[in-house]
């Protein structure tokens, strides 16, 4: 008998044999009204040479923050309906249930569009980080901060999630930063090369991926929220809430870890 997986029945098709995939029509969502100040980088970040890569702000129609949370650690259920025909893979490495929130990882695969090759490869692990990490100078209520490490360990990116509840749904902003003090690639970019040293790798962050992925939230989300809303099994339906409040200058801590049941 297997160890238990949380896949949902999602399976995983070698990115290199469906690339010629097209994503579905979408429309940009509006934006927050009023918008967000534009985000800066707090002193920790400016200290460690990070850099602001990009960002983005969206409104969510008919989204709660709740069900952004339960998204997140629950993401083996709509991984594939976030992005249809971009999203090419997603597996846990650690999965919420068994590991908290705060330590879980995950796999992925994507491209950017048809024909476009798969960044990612086999897969890149991205890891949850705790708030630490927060590389900005204001946060929303919700926040999620995750990241590439390379083989010597070494951050390398993050992409950062910040959302709040508003009349008739929620706002959102995303953002990516770097490090510039990296010695190496992470371990998939150097993959790639091995394989193909004239790869062209063109990450998701300078394209309009996370424009069509918070398109899409509102299609799929709500119903998919419901449809799970009250399954009693905590290892199959991850509770979670990442609401935060702030404990310090530029500093800011979960209300409610997610521990796990390991």
């Amino acid at each position: 008998m297997t160890d238990y997986q949380a896949t949902a029945g999602q399976t995983y098709m070698p990115a290199r044999e469906n690339t010629e995939i097209d994503i579905l029509p979408y429309e940009r969502l509006s934006r927050p009204q009023p918008e967000y100040p534009p985000l800066e980088l707090n002193a920790m970040a400016q200290e460690k040479e990070w850099v602001l890569q990009s960002q983005t702000q969206h409104f969510l129609p008919g989204v709660s923050a709740k069900m952004l949370d339960w998204f997140w650690a629950n993401m083996e259920k709509g991984y594939y309906l976030w992005a249809p025909g971009s999203h090419k893979r997603f597996s846990w490495v650690k999965a919420p249930w068994e590991y908290g929130f705060g330590n879980s990882v995950h796999m992925i695969s994507e491209s950017v569009g048809k024909g476009s090759p798969v960044f990612g490869g086999e897969g890149i692990e991205i890891h949850r980080l705790g708030l630490e990490y927060f590389p900005f100078t204001y946060a929303l209520s919700h926040v999620l901060v995750e990241g590439v490490f390379n083989d010597k360990d070494e951050f390398v990116d993050m992409t950062v999630h910040m959302w709040q509840d508003c009349e008739g749904g929620c706002n959102h902003i995303t953002a990516a930063v770097a490090s510039t003090t990296v010695s190496e690639p992470p371990h998939f970019v150097k993959e790639i090369l091995a394989k193909d040293p004239h790869a062209r790798l063109q990450p998701p962050s300078t394209t309009d991926h996370a424009e069509y992925e918070a398109s899409r939230w509102p299609k799929f989300l709500p119903q998919l929220y419901q449809l799970w809303k009250g399954h009693p099994d905590p290892s199959q339906n991850v509770v979670c809430d990442l609401t935060v409040h702030k404990t310090g200058e530029e500093q800011w801590e979960y209300c409610c870890p997610h521990k796990g049941l390991k």
